[in-house]
């Protein structure tokens, strides 16, 4: 009954209005609209309030860098890595047959170390061809892997005051969220 007297009120302005001016001082209002009623201005004129009721200043996001989930991008990304130090980053790109082989985390950076210190530096990476594999057999270690990425990699070495140019073909195995190389560590 209250709500069918409303509809036929509302036809006219002016008691359009003032239902809109009583019930704004009884319902809640936006977040941005807030500052406007920090005081109630009836019977006062209307004052400037001290402070504004805001929500916080939002920080603003960033958004992730893309990363291509290309093979080759990918086995540019490990040497970058390589060459850089950054072995613990290394580690997740690893596939788990490699990871088992390492044995921990640490036993890999320690490897990663000494093969560095003593070895030739990555200088540059450059990839040839990609293929994907239906299946491969890593005969090293005699295990089959499915869709598997086939790369020609040309990777420019120095060693003290030489450099050299070694081409090898690389296998990465697929994963979840891209691909996975197969680095074991070097038999002694």
């Amino acid at each position: 009954m209250i709500l069918g007297l409303l509809s036929l009120l509302r036809g006219w302005q002016v008691i359009d209005r003032l239902i809109t001016k009583v019930a704004g001082h009884f319902t809640t209002w936006p977040a941005d609209d807030f500052a406007r009623f920090t005081t109630t201005p009836i019977g006062q004129p209307p004052l400037q309030p001290v402070s504004t009721a805001q929500p916080p200043p939002r920080r603003p996001q960033r958004l992730p860098e893309p990363l291509s989930i290309a093979p080759g991008a990918f086995e540019i990304r490990f040497t970058q890595l390589q060459r850089e130090g950054h072995y613990g980053q290394m580690w997740a790109m690893l596939a788990e047959d490699a990871q088992r082989s390492w044995g921990s985390e640490e036993s890999f950076i320690h490897g990663m170390e000494q093969q560095s210190a003593g070895a030739a530096q990555v200088v540059e990476t450059e990839i040839g061809t990609v293929a994907i594999v239906p299946e491969w057999t890593d005969l090293h270690r005699n295990r089959t892997y499915r869709n598997v990425a086939r790369l020609a990699v040309r990777y420019r070495l120095k060693q003290e005051w030489r450099e050299l140019t070694v081409y090898r073909q690389v296998h990465l195995v697929p994963a979840a969220d891209g691909w996975r190389t197969l680095c074991y560590p070097q038999a002694s």
